[in-house]
């Protein structure tokens, strides 16, 4: 959701401060390594001193934000190896969800996986201009799609754990889609197949699709920031 539909939804100041600055980092505006200060946040998004604080404590169990012996608020680094460990974590966390959730899934999850996947469809169709409300508006379809392909798992750490490892490959793929035109026809045809696997109850395929999309995503990701190939981690909290 862009900017203007977070001020505007329902929900409590914290609620919206919370996604406001997650939209921030996530989106680099607030950029990696950059302090926090209380004062200014209130200032710049209308929130209480209260709301950031306790908007800023969520941040900071989801990895976003760090927080350094009392001194403060920061936002989290971004790296080469981070990136490497989310996506290995992703790799194991995620894919044992989706296989779960096949096993689990009845066929009221299977509806919503086909919607999920027809509204990001047609939002490849439709987002044919480039700009940071139209990539926002479809990495928050395609967000939603992964976490609905999972949501049958009944293991709940699973899905919270993929949430959050979601959100923090974001920071990432934010730096290279903001880059990207539209339609994206490569990320289509994997998620195409990943629910042809999952809808056909075959778990093993499934879940080999979805990692292999995993690992591609992200080797796009470090080749378009930090160079190919990325032989060592080098810090982008000055860019």
């Amino acid at each position: 959701m862009t900017v203007s539909d977070i001020k505007t939804r329902p929900g409590s100041d914290i609620e919206k401060a919370y996604w406001l600055l997650r939209q921030e980092i996530l989106s680099s505006r607030l950029a990696p390594g950059e302090k926090l200060r209380i004062q200014h946040l209130t200032s710049a998004f209308g929130y209480g001193a209260s709301a950031i604080r306790e908007a800023l404590s969520r941040l900071l169990s989801d990895g976003l934000v760090e927080s350094v012996s009392q001194r403060g608020f920061w936002v989290s680094q971004i790296s080469c190896q981070d990136l490497r460990d989310i996506t290995e974590a992703r790799k194991l966390i995620e894919v044992e969800a989706l296989r779960q959730a096949i096993t689990h899934g009845d066929i009221g999850w299977e509806k919503r996986v086909v919607a999920a996947r027809y509204a990001l469809e047609r939002l490849e169709v439709s987002l044919t201009k480039k700009s940071a409300d139209a990539v926002i508006t479809w990495e928050n379809a395609n967000r939603d799609f992964h976490l609905e392909l999972i949501s049958a798992c009944p293991t709940r750490r699973l899905l919270q754990f993929t949430e959050q490892l979601y959100d923090q490959s974001l920071r990432y793929r934010y730096r290279t889609t903001l880059r990207r035109d539209f339609p994206r026809s490569g990320l289509s045809n994997d998620h195409t197949k990943i629910v042809q696997a999952t809808l056909k109850r075959d778990a093993d395929l499934a879940c080999e699709l979805l990692e292999a999309h995993i690992s591609k995503i992200a080797k796009v990701a470090e080749a378009a920031i930090f160079g190919e190939p990325a032989t060592k981690e080098r810090s982008l909290a000055s860019r």
